[in-house]
């Protein structure tokens, strides 16, 4: 409001300056002190709300009232003071420039977002400008009798119209305030949101591991990436009997909160069970079992586990549903895929143990096991990386250290991407036999 009145008052000085016969300048002095007072409590209040008040407290509900109240009555104001300061009519000065002032004192009243308010500043300004009206014929106004502005019947429709503007804007202004406050409610649930799922995503950060195993003759670096703030990707490694570990990879359908809390329970099933258990292939099918009860609603998890015996060749490997598995053999700079030796987990019971393979690792080679985000990442066209894209580029970067490894496998799938947003959670463990076996303590 206070930039309109900066406004009208620059207009009415360029006005001033530019009318030829100075009858400008006869406005009453009324007008301008109207105006200026106006002006002034526009200021008073603008300062006070931004800079004189604490803003951590709402607004006095009393205040909005009386706002409106003192904004709607300035008009009347003008309108007497402009008509007994000149040679016009109440009447014509109540049809002048300064009635306009009504409409935008009401249209305003809507920021306070009360019914109440905006109906408050309808009345009073109907009020003065029915009074104005009625003052227009009382004795000694020029056109009682005759030439009047406009008919009784008109008169009486323009108070309506502003009393009606008044509850127009009280309804628009309840409407405001129902959805600021559907508004406000959502955004409290969505802060409460992004909240749990930092928590959600920092928990299940921390029950990944956050440093290599320490395995003579081997080198094993494990690393995740999810495509939202948590993930259905896992991996671990788990220390079997003192001497073996068991590296583990697993992949949730799906990925966000839901699958997220799956793997949290997944990993202590995978635990227990690979300690429990004396075989891989009897874990894996107790840890099954009790996924199969568990999900129930379409999902399902695949999983493969690696187990690596310190300065021994020979790894042993169990899949469930999860593949492939790609070995990088340093002597010709070669790729082998392994395939799955069972069912994911979680869809059904298994008739049977899944087999494990048995893999001889020269010092240099390289088992790589990633989940699906790596190859199935699509550039613009819609075309997948794939698997042999990727068993190209283990081909290029086998040779290199494992973390390493890993950044340039993902250095070449984003390239192939172009700008794509990841799809999908990204997990990849790197096992490399080491060039000389280290002797255990």
């Amino acid at each position: 409001m206070l930039a309109i009145l900066v406004a009208v008052s620059i207009i009415n000085a360029v006005r001033l300056a530019m009318a030829p016969d100075q009858s400008f300048a006869n406005t009453p002095f009324g007008v301008h002190a109207t105006m200026l007072l106006l002006t002034f409590y526009e200021a008073v209040t603008l300062w006070w709300l931004f800079r004189g008040r604490d803003n951590t407290k709402p607004l006095p509900e009393a205040w909005a009232y009386v706002n409106v109240v003192v904004e709607c009555t300035a008009p009347t104001a003008i309108v007497i003071f402009a008509a007994f300061g000149t040679d016009i009519s109440l009447e014509a000065a109540a049809l002048g420039p300064a009635s306009h002032f009504y409409a935008i004192f009401i249209v305003l009243s809507v920021l306070h977002v009360r019914l109440g308010v905006s109906f408050v500043a309808g009345v009073v300004s109907a009020a003065g400008l029915a009074s104005v009206f009625i003052a227009s014929g009382l004795p000694g106004e020029s056109g009682i009798d005759s030439g009047r502005a406009l008919p009784r019947s008109l008169e009486g429709l323009s108070v309506a119209f502003v009393l009606g503007a008044g509850i127009a804007a009280g309804l628009v202004g309840k409407r405001m305030r129902r959805y600021l406050e559907t508004a406000a409610k959502e955004a409290e649930v969505r802060v409460k949101t992004e909240q749990d799922l930092e928590t959600a995503a920092r928990i299940q950060r921390s029950l990944m591991p956050s440093e290599s195993p320490a395995v003579p003759g081997f080198e094993i670096v494990g690393w995740n990436r999810p495509a939202d703030e948590t993930g259905g990707d896992y991996f671990d490694w788990v220390d079997l009997d003192g001497k073996r570990t068991a590296v583990c990879i697993a992949d949730v359908t799906g990925h966000g909160l839901g699958p997220a809390m799956i793997t949290c329970f997944c990993r202590a099933y995978a635990k227990t069970a690979l300690r429990v258990e004396d075989r891989v292939a009897a874990a894996l099918t107790r840890l099954n079992e009790e996924l199969v009860d568990d999900l129930g609603d379409g999902r399902f998890v695949t999983f493969a586990t690696v187990v690596v015996t310190p300065n021994e060749e020979l790894i042993r490997s169990a899949s469930a549903g999860h593949g492939p598995l790609l070995i990088f053999r340093g002597h010709d700079a070669s790729v082998e895929s392994v395939g799955s030796d069972a069912l994911p987990l979680g869809v059904m019971r298994w008739d049977e143990e899944p087999q494990t393979a048995s893999h001889h690792l020269d010092p240099g080679d390289v088992f790589l096991l990633v989940t699906d985000g790596f190859f199935e990442w699509a550039n613009p066209q819609g075309e997948q990386f794939g698997t042999q894209r990727l068993e190209n580029s283990l081909i290029k970067y086998g040779s290199e250290p494992g973390q390493r490894l890993i950044e340039s496998l993902l250095d070449d799938i984003e390239t192939f991407a172009a700008g794509t947003p990841q799809p999908d959670d990204l997990t990849a463990i790197v096992i490399r036999r080491s060039a000389t076996n280290v002797e255990q303590e």
